[in-house]
């Protein structure tokens, strides 16, 4: 069926007004979609907190609570203080803070800029480090007083051994613990750490205590070998006491001069005998068992160590 010319008009202006309707409702829409983007860009940010390298949210009173920027990502507490880093600290390395109510760090987890090995940190509210835990070749453990003088020191050495050094008020070393083929405990004092008192086990698996002086000399040397002995000795290391076993197994205690040479003997083996020796160390005097049948007897001796009498 053909449409007359005015039928035809009329549909046509029915399309077009259709048309202008629906373009009508289709901008609107848009506009409501725009307008509503924009309300929620300003709620989250406001374009005076913007920067090209930031992005923040805030809580619903305005506060920024988190902020994205090139240092990674800052959480806030309500007070506007920064709580969380998770990011680069200022050697530009990764980190995790974690900050108190105050703002203030109290934990840092980092790697180090020089070995790239990672460390943990413990502060306290004034900032100093309590005690930190560093994940190096030779990893330590070490804590600190509030001075931030350190005091406690637990690791591996570098001859891989385990160690455990404790440090006086000032930051010296006073006690040392290492274990390994040869472990040992020592005593230190004073500013220059002098060492006082060594436990350890030698080259020989032996056990040995040594105590020495202010000046680092040996005084008092206790050996626990097969053949044990103590040792007494002057601050020029001179030996002046001997008391241990002999070679043959037998109790000996020895008396030495001031120039270490022998002074006194004291031997117990089948029976037991007793020597006296002058200043330059010649045997001057016997008084005990006889070597052979075991007869009791007594000698002396002149300087040349020659008889100068004897009984029986």
């Amino acid at each position: 069926m053909n449409d007359s010319p005015r039928e035809l008009t009329a549909r046509l202006a029915r399309l077009e007004r259709e048309v202008a309707r629906t373009r009508t409702i289709a901008l609107g829409a848009v506009a409501a979609l725009a307008a509503t983007l924009v309300i929620g860009a300003t709620t989250l940010h406001p374009p005076a907190a913007l920067s090209p390298s930031a992005v923040t949210i805030r809580d619903a009173a305005g506060h920024i609570r988190a902020r994205l920027d090139i240092d990674g990502v800052h959480l806030y507490g309500a007070n506007g203080r920064e709580r969380l880093l998770l990011g680069l600290n200022e050697n530009k390395e990764p980190a995790l803070h974690l900050d108190d109510a105050h703002g203030t760090m109290r934990y840092s987890t980092f790697l180090d800029p020089t070995s790239g090995s990672a460390t943990t940190r413990y502060y306290s509210a004034s900032t100093q480090a309590l005690a930190t835990l560093s994940g190096v070749d030779e990893p330590y453990l070490r804590f600190y007083d509030k001075a931030h003088s350190w005091r406690v020191y637990l690791g591996i050495s570098s001859s891989h051994d385990a160690i455990l050094n404790l440090a006086n008020g000032s930051g010296h070393l006073a006690a040392e613990m290492l274990g390994g083929t040869a472990p040992r405990f020592s005593l230190y004092t004073g500013s220059d750490e002098q060492i006082r008192s060594n436990l350890a086990v030698n080259s020989s698996n032996a056990s040995t205590l040594t105590l020495l002086d202010a000046t680092g000399q040996s005084r008092v040397y206790l050996n626990g070998d097969d053949l044990p002995f103590l040792r007494l000795l002057t601050g020029s290391a001179v030996e002046r006491l001997y008391l241990g076993l002999s070679a043959q197994g037998h109790p000996l205690l020895l008396l030495n001069n001031h120039l270490g040479g022998d002074g006194y003997s004291l031997t117990v083996n089948d029976g037991a005998y007793m020597k006296l020796f002058d200043g330059s160390a010649v045997e001057r005097g016997y008084f005990g068992m006889y070597t052979g049948d075991a007869a009791a007897g007594v000698s002396i001796y002149n300087a040349d160590h020659s008889v100068h009498w004897t009984s029986p």
